[in-house]
């Protein structure tokens, strides 16, 4: 017995440890960001990065979300189901214990001649404690791989929290920006039906052909028919955002009427490698990159023999009151070693496959990494970009509704044609919707920087880090 538990720790000694993860080249991971930052943004997005936009109902909606929503809610309990995996891992490091105990009654009664004797009842009792203790060598490298399956399940627990809460965020913006379309629209059909009444007004006297007031008619009809799809845009955003808060859209509504009050926050990230531990589908991939490097740890346990310890102790006693007092004990402990000789190179098959997959899990992990990388390098030129298209936006704007004024007003006095009063209508209408749209864009793109970078969510290595 001895020497079979001096092999069992050898053996733990040769198998039980996990070969090293496989690393990143260090090409992958660049030393810094090539895009500017602005300097004076904070490092990195804090945890409630909703509150950068600093509107009220904003925050209020997040925390609705957060309280209510149903995928949220599954994702929780999902997550606590994973806890349980976990500690069941654990346990399973060590023997199973099994314990019982047993009694019964019995009575025994003698016939002879001179009538009958008993000896009154009799409660025999037997106590026993065991273990089993199987599949010894891979249980230290099984427990590896279910800490690796619980890390990435809570990455993606994270993950999807991040996507609902952006999604949440950038339907906010989405109704906020039909309310501004709305408002745009009902500008854009007053318009036309100003240069309408002036068309119609000018071939009632005779100076202008009927052609003009039936193309404005037109124009008219098409500013009204999107004023009417955006009031159904609107009903949309409102669903989509009660369906975010486990509610229905009957009576649901928000007070918030206008894109334009909400500022556009600025973040900037830290080194490209603290992203690594920052951006839960980083984390996720790490994890299943580390589950399948435990994995082949588990299989190549199959080339040592397959080690399981038995034992079982049991005391026994004619009555109840005895077991403690006088028990008849036994005890017994086994142990037992089965090793395949033969399989035609399945162990040794087994192990390719699994060192396969490993090698095709580091190069998802590295198309991931190299691809969060690069979608921030994309958002930090994209915000640079929509930034300075905003400007021109509003520029344009302005002197859109200054043609504007200016045609419509020599029209109205005879000196301007009707074509430069649709053309400088269609350009207002066309900048107007612009601009807004620029809005939504430079939201959508913080929006998308503060998921890209993590949105302040942190693993628990980087958390034990520090």
């Amino acid at each position: 017995m001895k020497k079979t538990l001096l092999f069992v720790a050898i053996a733990l000694t040769a198998t039980g440890c996990v070969s090293p993860v496989p690393e990143l080249p260090s090409s992958d991971i660049p030393a810094g960001w090539q895009a500017p930052l602005t300097a004076d943004a904070p490092m990195w997005p804090q945890n409630d990065w909703w509150n950068s936009f600093a509107d009220g109902e904003l925050t209020s909606l997040i925390g609705m979300v957060q309280a209510n929503n149903l995928d949220l809610a599954n994702n929780q309990r999902n997550l606590e189901s994973a806890q349980i995996s976990l500690r069941e891992a654990g346990f399973n490091l060590l023997p199973t214990p099994v314990v019982t105990l047993g009694t019964g009654a019995s009575t025994t009664e003698t016939r002879n001649d001179f009538g009958n004797n008993s000896n009154g009842p009799n409660v025999p009792a037997t106590l026993t404690a065991g273990f089993t203790w199987n599949d010894i060598l891979s249980r230290p490298a099984t427990f590896e791989r279910a800490q690796a399956d619980y890390s990435g399940r809570v990455a993606q627990a994270a993950d999807l929290a991040l996507n609902t809460l952006g999604t949440a965020a950038s339907t906010y913006f989405q109704l906020l920006l039909t309310r501004d379309k709305i408002v745009a629209a009902q500008q854009n059909v007053a318009n036309a039906e100003a240069i309408g009444s002036i068309a119609q007004a000018r071939v009632s006297a005779g100076v202008a052909v009927p052609i003009e007031a039936l193309q404005q008619q037109i124009a008219v009809e098409r500013e009204r028919n999107n004023l009417l799809q955006l009031r159904q845009n609107d009903l949309s955003a409102r669903s989509a955002l009660a369906l975010l808060q486990g509610r229905s859209v009957q009576g649901f509504d928000i007070t918030g009427q206008s894109l334009l009050s909400i500022q556009v926050p600025s973040v900037k990230p830290g080194l490209p490698s603290e992203l690594l531990q920052r951006r839960p589908d980083l984390v996720q991939a790490e994890s299943t990159l580390r589950s399948a490097n435990a994995n082949v740890a588990i299989v190549r346990t199959d080339l040592f023999p397959q080690i399981s310890l038995t034992g079982n102790a049991s005391a026994s006693s004619t009555a109840l009151s005895e077991l403690v007092s006088s028990p008849d004990t036994v005890m017994n402990i086994s142990a037992n070693l089965v090793q395949t000789l033969l399989d035609n190179g399945q162990r040794f098959r087994n192990i390719d496959q699994a060192k396969l997959t490993l090698e095709n899990n580091l190069a998802n992990y590295r198309k991931t990494v190299i691809g969060a990388f690069n979608e921030v390098e994309v958002l930090l030129s994209n915000i640079q970009v929509l930034q300075a298209q905003g400007v021109t936006a509003f520029n344009n704007l302005g002197a859109a509704e200054e043609s504007f004024r200016i045609a419509q007003a020599r029209y109205a006095e005879g000196v301007a044609d009707y074509q430069t009063v649709l053309q400088t209508q269609n350009t207002l209408f066309t900048t107007r919707n612009s601009w807004l749209d620029n809005k939504l864009l430079q939201l959508n793109a913080a929006v998308g920087l503060f998921q890209a970078l993590g949105g302040g969510w942190e693993s628990d290595q980087q958390v034990a880090a520090q």
